[in-house]
C-alpha cells in the first residue's frame, strides 16, 4: 500500500544536504522507540554479512537506514515522527517459500498482502509499533538472509573486445 506525501513529510531526517549519523535515532526518538530501534538494529546486524548504511533515497523517502548483504537489500528503516517504519521487498520465490513455511505474524502477513508488486519484487511496508512487530520482522529478515545466501551474487562478466570483419564487437 502506497504512503501519502504527508506521511513521507513526517520523516525526521528530510534535509538532503545533512546526512544524519547512523546513531542519530538514539538521540532523536522517545525512549520506548529507541529501545525498539536497538532491538531491530542489533537483530539485523547479528545476521551474518549484514551491513548498515544511511542513504538519501530521493525526495520521497529522504534519509533511510538500509540493511543488506552485499548488493542485496533486506530492508530500509524510516524514522518518522510517529515512530519507526520499515520497507522490505520479497520476490515471488520468497513469497512462495513464506507460504510453505511456519505461519507469520498477522501484521507482517497483512503488510505482504498489501504490498505493491513492481516487476519481480513486491514492496511491503510495516509500521513497527511494538516489540512484537519488530520481532516478527526480524524473524522474516533472518529467513530472507538465508535465502539470499543460497544464491550467488550476480556479477557482471568482464567484457572483451574482438573484431568481426571490420566491426568491433563486445563479448561476455
Amino acid at each position: 500500500m502506497g504512503r501519502s506525501s504527508a506521511y513521507w513529510m513526517s520523516n525526521l531526517y528530510t534535509d538532503q544536504s545533512v546526512e544524519p549519523p547512523v546513531t542519530a535515532p538514539l538521540d532523536d526518538l522517545p525512549a520506548n522507540v529507541v529501545a525498539r530501534f536497538r532491538t531491530l538494529r542489533g537483530g539485523l546486524m547479528a545476521i551474518p554479512g549484514v551491513t548498515e548504511q544511511v542513504r538519501f533515497m530521493g525526495p520521497t523517502w529522504r534519509w533511510a537506514w538500509e540493511y543488506g548483504t552485499g548488493n542485496r537489500k533486506l530492508c530500509w528503516l524510516h524514522f518518522m515522527r510517529s515512530g519507526i517504519d520499515i520497507t522490505f521487498t520479497l520476490s515471488e520465490n520468497e513469497e512462495g517459500r513464506l507460504a510453505k513455511g511456519p505461519k507469520i505474524a498477522g501484521a507482517l502477513a497483512r503488510a505482504i498482502l498489501e504490498g505493491q508488486r513492481t516487476g519481480p519484487v513486491k514492496w511491503c511496508w510495516l509500521e513497527l509499533g511494538d516489540r512484537r512487530a519488530a520481532d516478527a520482522f526480524l524473524s522474516l529478515a533472518r529467513r530472507k538472509a538465508e535465502w539470499l545466501a543460497e544464491r550467488p551474487e550476480l556479477k557482471r562478466g568482464q567484457r572483451s573486445r574482438g573484431r568481426v570483419g571490420s566491426e568491433e564487437v563486445e563479448t561476455d
